[in-house]
């Protein structure tokens, strides 16, 4: 198994979508939080919402926000990094070198979660240093919130590998990962509408918005997170990807590579 992580982590350093993937997180971050320095006013439409900065808090949140931005940066690199392997036909030489296929897609599950938690704390850490508000926005509050940001962010990645390792085409790949992390609130707009069947309906589709890594980022950006809240989304995650890795890893057992 950890010979397979290096192996994976190796490959992943020398992607060059890597880097830029990285270096548009911190251009975009810095640049927002330059623009609000100097009292620039900023909207951005995404799908239809529209998205206001006017203030630091607002950069911060759109972090939470992955459907807003960060998601779709994260789906193209880990749809691509992982779709590679079907492209380049590779899964079949790790197999042949007695390599499980438990240990194969362990390894992508860990490092799509690692890779996508880092981008999302990358953002927040550029922020955070260029904003020259340290000591005002650096509280108990924001460390609570940024914590439970990269849980939720960790879950992505896992139901993002999800989907990129049981696509074997790599462009259906990309678009299916796009797709999900755009489109995503789309689903619980009609799992709200179904809730209005019944109270019953209500309570179930009230529950399964909550609990899906939609329902985390809205509930995050939009109230103060305590410490509670803290340990309910981030166990709200570990069930998630445990959720998303057991499926993921049943079904790739079973594909012919």
């Amino acid at each position: 198994m950890n010979n397979i992580i290096k192996n994976d982590l190796y490959r992943f350093s020398k992607s060059i979508l890597l880097y830029v993937i990285l270096s548009l997180t911190i251009v975009i971050s810095f640049s927002l939080t330059m623009m609000i320095r100097q009292d620039i006013r900023l909207g951005i439409s995404v799908f239809g919402n529209l998205t206001a900065f006017r203030g630091i808090d607002d950069i911060i949140r759109i972090g939470i926000l992955y459907q807003r931005g960060l998601g779709f940066f994260i789906a193209i690199l880990l749809s691509v990094l992982i779709g590679q392997e079907y492209q380049w036909k590779t899964w079949q030489h790790k197999w042949i070198a007695n390599k499980s296929r438990a240990g194969i897609y362990l390894s992508k599950a860990v490092l799509s979660s690692a890779i996508s938690a880092a981008v999302f704390l990358i953002f927040q850490i550029v922020v955070l240093l260029s904003s020259s508000q340290i000591g005002s926005i650096l509280t108990a509050g924001y460390a609570a919130m940024v914590i439970s940001g990269a849980f939720v962010y960790a879950a992505l990645g896992a139901v993002v590998c999800l989907l990129s390792m049981l696509i074997k085409n790599n462009i259906a790949s990309i678009i299916a990962c796009i797709c999900y992390v755009m489109l995503s609130e789309t689903p619980a707009s009609v799992i709200g509408n179904i809730g209005n069947l019944s109270e019953t309906a209500s309570k179930v589709a009230g529950w399964c918005i909550r609990h899906s890594i939609y329902g985390m980022t809205t509930i995050i950006s939009s109230a103060p997170v305590s410490p509670s809240l803290v340990v309910t989304i981030a166990i709200n995650a570990l069930i998630i990807i445990l959720l998303s890795t057991v499926i993921g890893l049943m079904l790739f057992r079973k594909y012919e590579l």
